[in-house]
Formats: structure tokens, C-alpha cells, sequence
């Protein structure tokens, strides 16, 4: 039986996002980190934070530069995405 690989299970991840998210908003995600449980891939994508053109244009300015982050949990068996979750990155 062989396993997902890192690469198989980013680009499952990846694909998930483009459905659940969006593809204008997945095409920007950024691979930030990936960690391994015994049955799965834990894979960590960043993506642009979205403005929408009816916000209030203090909002797109308070936006630049940042970036939303989910950890996606991608079986090892198969590849298939269990579940994502809005990753909260501690206060630096």
C-alpha cells in the first residue's frame, strides 16, 4: 500500500481550496507549512485576505500585505481532505 506523499497531499489541499474557497482566491495560496500525524498530512496554506470592492476603503488599506492561513488535514491513505481549519498564528 503506498502512502500519499507531501507533494500528492498539498496539491489535494490545493484543490480543495480552489472548490471551498474559490479559485481567484486559492491561486494565490502560498505552501507555509507541513506537519505529519501516524494517518495524516497536515498542510498549512496561506492565501490573500479578499476585498471587496463595496468595502469601505479604509479596510483594503488596513488588508495590504495580509493573508489568511488554514491548516488542511489530507488522509495519508488516500488524499482526500477530512477537514480545514482557520489557522491562528501567535502574537509575535
Amino acid at each position: 500500500m503506498d502512502l500519499v506523499t507531501i507533494k500528492q497531499a498539498v496539491d489535494s489541499a490545493l484543490g480543495f481550496a480552489a472548490e471551498a474557497l474559490g479559485v481567484e482566491r486559492a491561486k494565490g495560496a502560498r505552501l507555509e507549512e507541513v506537519d505529519s500525524t501516524t494517518d495524516a498530512w497536515l498542510i498549512t496554506l496561506s492565501d490573500s485576505f479578499v476585498v471587496n470592492p463595496d468595502d469601505p476603503p479604509a479596510l483594503a488599506l488596513w488588508s495590504i500585505g495580509t493573508r489568511d492561513y488554514k491548516t488542511y488535514t489530507v488522509r495519508k491513505s488516500d488524499g482526500e481532505v477530512t477537514s480545514m481549519k482557520i489557522r491562528d498564528l501567535a502574537a509575535v
